[in-house]
């Protein structure tokens, strides 16, 4: 094929790729607001509003909050986790730890917070068993909820920490002054290396895209996004979507309990925790890489044809604009239309990422131009992993998860596709 044949149709695909896909991650960008400095400016957001969006006074009584902390040999961290939780300034506060089956010393720390605490805000429930059909995380979950009292649930990891004693306080007056019925929050996870933060930029750019939270603001019932580490949700709308049953089965159950809610009607906003929640996901780029392992395959409902797809598409994006130009230059020699042309894409390439990581390293520090480089390697390690992801779960015929093997049948059976929560919609 003629270079300018290839060239021709290469931009044509490239630069309005580059160009929507750069509109998309800045308009995502500003749905994710720092959460610092939105509890300082108030409940009211930015602009004024009426109606459900309206500031409830700052004296009016707090609704009861129930946490739900999910641990599995937690030993490491589910002390400081607990304690930051009783140490919060919330009136009427309930914390429900649930040892999943832990076999290490989880469970001792745990009793001995609660003979600690005097049992009035904290629970223990040592579950030992695992039923039929349920994922260890989900179960919990679901055993956490069905003993909460509280109006509004706050799902936790058991290595998330809070930073300020009045954060849930000021977090529920944010909520309620925005009428939300789901608040999600990324949490702080530094310090990190260069190339993991490359990765967690690339990872955050699919995940954001994959939600629609560049139109989160529109209150329409499609995309939608949870987060593990704080997923603040209105009893009324979890109770709508069946609590954790339809996700009984599905490794990316926070992510999909995020997707629910705002299928069925639920108004979700998310946050950056930067500063004031802390949650160390993994050590280095291939940790995280491998942590990803039991779940990338699950988000492309455990089909070799989507992450055949989404692969091939994802290596254009990332490498199409760059070899288009070099091919060129090296076809022309001479800054002809065609050269010139050729290099669009990839300007526009730079541009959207460039923006985006701005973003990011104002938020947690880093080079931009550091991240650049290393965003190739990034590109790789993220589709690397989703392979990794599949081959591993094929091979083994399903995936092991906090010491338990689930079949690939059984999780196949019970994933939760898109569009699942719009039967459940509050017409």
């Amino acid at each position: 094929m003629p270079v300018a044949s290839i060239v021709f149709w290469g931009s044509a695909l490239l630069t309005p790729a580059w160009s929507a896909l750069g509109l998309l991650l800045a308009r995502a960008a500003r749905q994710v607001p720092i959460l610092r400095g939105e509890l300082d400016r108030g409940p009211a957001p930015a602009g004024g509003s009426t109606g459900r969006d309206a500031s409830p006074e700052g004296g009016s009584p707090l609704p009861g909050l129930s946490i739900v902390v999910t641990a599995r040999d937690e030993a490491q961290g589910i002390e400081s986790t607990v304690r930051r939780l009783l140490a919060q300034r919330y009136p009427r506060l309930e914390i429900i730890v649930v040892d999943d089956r832990s076999t290490d010393a989880t469970g001792p720390i745990l009793d001995r917070l609660l003979a600690g605490s005097g049992a009035t805000r904290l629970t223990v429930v040592h579950n030992r068993e695992l039923p039929p059909g349920w994922l260890g995380k989900c179960h919990a979950c679901r055993l956490g909820a069905d003993r909460a009292g509280g109006s509004w649930i706050l799902f936790l990891d058991g290595d998330v920490e809070l930073c300020e004693d009045d954060l849930l306080e000021r977090v529920l007056r944010l909520a309620e002054g925005r009428g939300l019925d789901h608040l999600a929050i990324i949490p702080d996870q530094r310090p990190v290396s260069a190339l993991q933060q490359a990765l967690l930029a690339a990872f955050a750019q699919v995940f954001l895209l994959a939600g629609r939270v560049f139109e989160m603001d529109r209150d329409r019932p499609r995309g939608g996004v949870g987060i593990g580490a704080f997923n603040l949700i209105r009893r009324s709308a979890y109770d709508r979507i069946g609590g954790h049953v339809l996700l009984k089965m599905d490794p990316a159950d926070d992510y999909k309990l995020g997707r629910l809610l705002k299928e069925s009607g639920a108004r979700q906003r998310l946050f950056d925790g930067v500063g004031m929640i802390r949650c160390p996901w993994h050590k280095g780029a291939l940790n995280v890489a491998r942590g990803l392992e039991k779940n990338l395959f699950a988000g492309l409902d455990y089909s070799i044809v989507e992450l055949l797809v989404c692969s091939l598409l994802a290596l254009f994006l990332a490498f199409g604009p760059l070899l288009l130009g070099m091919t060129a230059m090296l076809a022309t020699r001479s800054a002809t239309v065609i050269s010139i042309l050729a290099w669009v894409p990839f300007a526009l390439q730079l541009a959207a990422l460039g923006h985006d990581l701005r973003i990011m390293t104002r938020r947690q520090g880093g080079s931009v131009s550091g991240l650049l480089l290393l965003y190739p390697a990034a590109a790789l390690l993220l589709v690397g992993a989703a392979w990794n992801s599949a081959l591993k779960t094929l091979m083994r015929g399903g995936i092991r998860w906090r010491e338990t093997f689930y079949p690939l049948a059984e999780l196949r059976a019970g994933r939760v596709r898109a569009g699942a929560g719009r039967r459940l919609r509050v017409l």
